[in-house]
């Protein structure tokens, strides 16, 4: 059934983030969530994990409503990666992925190895976190998450520390758990990567959805224009398409 977002309205203190979301979200599948600065992208991925409570809808998580499921079931369920992940102790990056296993109450060592693997971060495990600079503590910090097993993945920003190699490495290892059967929900700035790695697109302009579908469906010239103010033009290669801003729309 996978996670459903239903006439979602979130408010902050008297503002209205989110209006009226609707949208339904597949596991197996890359759903990228785009849109300006302000959109409510960010919101909107607090709000799926409970983080935030709705004004009114909701968001339901295999027909359940994901704000009144047992915080331990839902940690479980739901693995999310904020933008601004802080790490307010200088622990070992072992002990800190470790961290990812609490709700399970296990050692999950097999699946921390496993995620300090493929996010790149075996060499690190020793090291304490503030020796690392931004981009190892990002990688990290999605080990963490990744290490918990979720069955839905839900990450703000992941790439905005990353340089290119590991930009292409993160978002192979995403593509790859939902091929797994994994729900990979990523809030993305880069339109073009965005184009390449997802399957569909949920894309917001001022805290309502604008368009929501496949990739070839959402990412048009006109969609693009109206969610982001800017012409762009989309050039086909082989890779994959490439979005380029052209001039204010």
């Amino acid at each position: 059934m996978g996670l459903t977002i239903d006439n979602l309205h979130v408010e902050l203190g008297r503002r209205a983030v989110l209006r009226g979301i609707t949208a339904s979200l597949a596991p197996g599948r890359v759903t990228a969530v785009l849109g300006a600065n302000g959109a409510g992208k960010s919101t909107l991925l607090r709000a799926c994990v409970a983080l935030l409570l709705a004004s009114s809808g909701q968001v339901m998580l295999d027909g359940r409503d994901v704000a009144v499921l047992p915080p331990r079931e839902r940690a479980m369920a739901l693995g999310y990666l904020p933008q601004d992940a802080a790490v307010h102790w200088n622990m070992l990056v072992r002990d800190l992925v470790k961290l990812g296993r609490l709700p399970h109450g296990d050692a999950g060592t097999a699946a921390i190895a496993a995620a300090l693997s493929a996010t790149d971060t075996a060499a690190l495990a020793d090291r304490p976190v503030r020796a690392l600079s931004g981009g190892e503590r990002a990688r990290v910090l999605l080990a963490r998450v990744l290490a918990g097993e979720p069955r839905w993945l839900l990450a703000d920003e992941p790439l905005a520390s990353l340089d290119p190699l590991h930009q292409l490495e993160t978002l192979a290892l995403l593509r790859a758990a939902a091929g797994r059967g994994m729900g990979v929900v990523l809030v993305l700035h880069d339109l073009t990567l965005a184009a390449r790695v997802a399957d569909d697109v949920l894309l917001l302009k001022d805290g309502m959805a604008l368009a929501a579908g496949p990739v070839a469906e959402v990412l048009t010239e006109a969609n693009l224009a109206a969610a982001y103010g800017v012409r762009v033009a989309i050039l086909a290669q082989p890779e994959g398409p490439v979005i380029v801003p052209q001039a204010a729309a």
